[in-house]
């Protein structure tokens, strides 16, 4: 009769510390002060998704990359719209840099680089089923407008209205609607 309690104490002194280890492997987050707010950056190490969310009085918005599907998706609050695109792996840093980079916004002792920029033109397209970008985009653009947003390089076309997301002091962001976006 006491061998099964016996049994079951052992077994939760031998895996409570394995299941800690693997919980605090899963999602890890860091708040960094940005001039005048913060970023948030979430890490997922399971579903391989980064999250960085900024919030400040020159406005908030919230970026996702799912490293996994290859998807990007950014909400911006003042425009109350959601920017879907494929992610330029190239020039987003690895999800295995993200949590150095969070590191090297706190320690500004020393001289960082400019931030690399990506540009994006926004494109008035039907996203007919967001729930294949992942749970994670699909929960944050739900309700939103939802634009596709392509990479461009160079000045191909007259780009109007920008806005301009700085993710951790590492990656500039562009957004630009084109004279066909209405």
């Amino acid at each position: 009769m006491n061998l099964p309690i016996l049994t079951a104490v052992l077994l939760g002194l031998v895996l409570t510390p394995a299941l800690a280890d693997h919980h605090q492997q899963t999602e890890v987050s860091k708040k960094i002060s940005i001039g005048g707010g913060y970023q948030l950056l979430v890490l997922n190490w399971k579903w391989l998704v980064a999250s960085i969310e900024q919030k400040t009085n020159h406005g908030s918005w919230k970026t996702i990359w799912n490293y996994d599907t290859g998807f990007m998706a950014t909400k911006v609050l003042p425009e109350k719209a959601c920017y879907l695109s494929i992610m330029d792996r190239a020039e987003t840093p690895s999800f295995d840099a993200l949590p150095g980079l969070a590191a090297d916004v706190r320690n500004q002792n020393r001289p960082r680089p400019s931030p690399k920029e990506i540009t994006f033109t926004l494109v008035k397209r039907m996203i007919r089923d967001l729930e294949s970008y992942g749970p994670e985009i699909f929960s944050m653009c739900r309700g939103l407008s939802t634009y596709v947003a392509y990479e461009v390089h160079g000045q191909q076309f007259n780009l109007r209205s920008c806005t301009k997301l700085d993710v951790l002091q590492y990656l500039a962001l562009t957004y630009c609607h084109n004279d066909n976006f209405v």
